[in-house]
């Protein structure tokens, strides 16, 4: 699973700041103003992908450093090429830090923790490098939100792997609860945060045909890019025209091609 979605990331990683109008820059600004960094401190971006997060706390925290982690090199990459001299980026795995406890004044983690391969230990390795008192800043997608359109779609997902053949691995489905309001606290608490503030983030808007939708979904994770992006010319145009009549079906002209992106943002303290 973690070779699923490390190589996701690298294959989305030129089109990653991009994707849905700059939707991930959005989070990361939201999540960077939550995180509130200043001078001095030394921060650590956990799954800093091409470094959104990072970049932001830099200039506030500078002359401190800012540290991004992440197990695509292609993104990072990507994030190396944001010149700044405060911050550095290296492969590493976030169950698996390398650092002192209580080297880290802030720990970001930016629309990651569902990608990793051990959420619960992920956030112990955090907690442990944080100095006491430190903070964890975190944003998780909130799926209870989807539209109409969006949970026609994810849902024929399965059906489309079966039909031609294809198995795919993923995590256990109760990791599309992580962004609801009511369990990422709960998380957090269980592995020694508390938390000090929660707040969410609500975007959307509506893609012109199928194919604008299928090309949206295919970076919405590494499942549905997958799929996509398996299917040769002829399954890709049967896939748009059952899209179109699965839009159809909705009834109301509004609710069909229509997306939302909703996203639960938590500021904790290390107990």
């Amino acid at each position: 699973m973690v070779d699923h979605v490390v190589d996701f990331f690298d294959r989305i990683a030129p089109l990653y700041d991009a994707w849905a109008g700059g939707q991930h820059a959005r989070v990361a600004t939201r999540l960077a103003d939550l995180a509130a960094p200043v001078k001095n401190e030394h921060v650590l971006d956990v799954g800093t992908g091409t470094g959104l997060v990072a970049h932001l706390v830099a200039p506030k925290v500078s002359p401190g450093m800012v540290l991004g982690i992440d197990l695509s090199e292609n993104m990072l990459s990507i994030a190396r090429a944001k010149k700044q001299k405060n911050v550095q980026f290296v492969g590493m795995a976030a169950e698996h830090l390398v650092f002192r406890p209580g080297t880290f004044d802030l720990v970001t983690m930016g629309e990651a923790l569902t990608y990793f391969a051990d959420p619960s230990e992920a956030l112990a390795e955090a907690h442990r490098v944080l100095r006491p008192g430190g903070r964890l800043a975190a944003s998780c997608q909130r799926r209870s939100l989807n539209t109409r359109a969006q949970e026609l779609f994810f849902q024929g997902l399965t059906p489309l792997a079966r039909r031609h053949y294809l198995s795919l691995p993923r995590y256990s489905s109760e990791r599309s609860r992580f962004g609801e309001p009511d369990v990422l606290p709960k998380i957090l608490a269980g592995a020694g945060f508390e938390v000090e503030r929660l707040t969410d983030m609500v975007t959307g808007g509506r893609a012109r045909d199928a194919r604008e939708w299928t090309e949206l979904m295919a970076g919405a994770g590494p499942r549905p890019y997958t799929l996509i992006r398996a299917l040769g010319p002829r399954y890709r145009d049967e896939l748009e025209a059952e899209v179109e009549a699965a839009m159809a079906s909705l009834g109301d002209p509004d609710d069909a091609f229509r997306y939302h992106h909703s996203y639960v943002l938590v500021l904790a303290t290390r107990r």
